[in-house]
């Protein structure tokens, strides 16, 4: 059933039209070996997540081939509706233990897996799996997707950062369709002056993610006095003084804007030149909290500069990075 509180709103890409909410699938693609998520998800509830996503309006998924085995949960939920739906994955990252590989045998292999995962004979967006500048075989993996393009394989290419003024770089291999990048209340760094009149410049869609930097953005873990994670969750890897620093911050946010904070984390983006924020679910409720129609008003000047000033406060003091890490390089 349709949920009338909830109106979405879609941005052209091409000829198409793709909501301005992303389910992002880590979190339903399960654990895999070397390959860790948000924990184990059983596929019912996956389903379920899926087809209330899609009954609300969201047309565009996020995914990659380490993402467990969301690739394949959406291929076969989606299969009869391939045309109604938006898939965006990745590709250069073969398991998060091992280095990124660009190579032109791996980017070729991923995308034909990726093809068969998800049903499809086409994919709407390739992206580039956070590579490192240094990366010599970039330009040949851009190579083999820009040659799928032509072969209509691949209807669009982008490139997912680690950071991103690395955009500043990459845009001189190749003219990205697209840019996912880390984007929240108290991650701002998308706002360089130069970056954001070259994103203008290059009229690159721009997908926000880690709205709710893992989740830990919500009333859940904030009326949580004892955090735990499991092992098989990849935020059992992060620092407990991180997590607390986070949320000392957040809460700072929560009570000057005196509403639910997903609201105001969600709003925050809504608030500027983002044109999909990627939202992560592992319960309906986490769907319906993205998705509320409210969340598309922009917050207030005087809200807006005081979480920039949070964020000013809170960026110069040092990131305590987890106890694992994907590798990059």
């Amino acid at each position: 059933m349709i949920a009338h509180k909830f109106y979405m709103k879609y941005f052209k890409l091409g000829k198409h039209n793709v909501s301005r909410y992303c389910l992002g699938t880590w979190s339903l693609g399960g654990n895999r070996k070397n390959n860790i998520s948000y924990g184990n998800i059983n596929n019912y509830d996956v389903n379920k997540i899926l087809e209330y996503s899609y009954d609300n309006g969201v047309n565009f998924f996020d995914t990659a081939n380490v993402y467990g085995d969301s690739e394949q949960k959406l291929g076969k939920v989606f299969n009869k509706r391939r045309n109604k739906v938006f898939f965006a994955t990745k590709v250069g990252c073969v398991s998060f233990q091992k280095k990124l590989n660009f190579s032109k045998n791996t980017i070729q292999k991923q995308v034909f897996n990726s093809l068969k995962n998800l049903k499809s004979d086409y994919l709407d967006i390739v992206q580039l799996y956070n590579p490192s500048l240094k990366d010599q075989n970039l330009k040949h993996a851009i190579d083999v997707l820009d040659n799928l393009k032509s072969q209509k394989k691949i209807r669009f290419i982008g490139v997912s950062v680690q950071q991103p003024l690395d955009y500043l770089y990459l845009r001189k291999l190749y003219k990205f369709d697209t840019i996912q990048c880390n984007f929240n209340v108290l991650d701002q760094r998308i706002f360089n002056k130069n970056l954001k009149r070259i994103l203008k410049i290059d009229k690159v869609k721009i997908f926000a993610r880690t709205v709710l930097n893992f989740g830990i953005f919500s009333e859940e873990f904030l009326n949580n006095k004892k955090i735990k994670f499991n092992k098989n969750d990849h935020r059992y890897y992060w620092d407990i003084n991180q997590i607390n620093l986070w949320i000392k911050f957040i809460n700072k946010i929560k009570l000057f804007s005196k509403r639910p904070i997903e609201n105001t984390c969600y709003r925050f983006c809504n608030s500027f030149k983002t044109d999909s924020v990627i939202f992560g679910a592992k319960k309906i409720s986490h769907v319906k909290t993205a998705i509320n129609s409210k969340n598309f008003l922009k917050l207030s000047a005087e809200e807006l500069r005081y979480i920039r000033n949070v964020y000013k406060t809170y960026s110069k003091i040092k990131l305590i990075k987890p106890k694992i890490t994907i590798k990059s390089n």
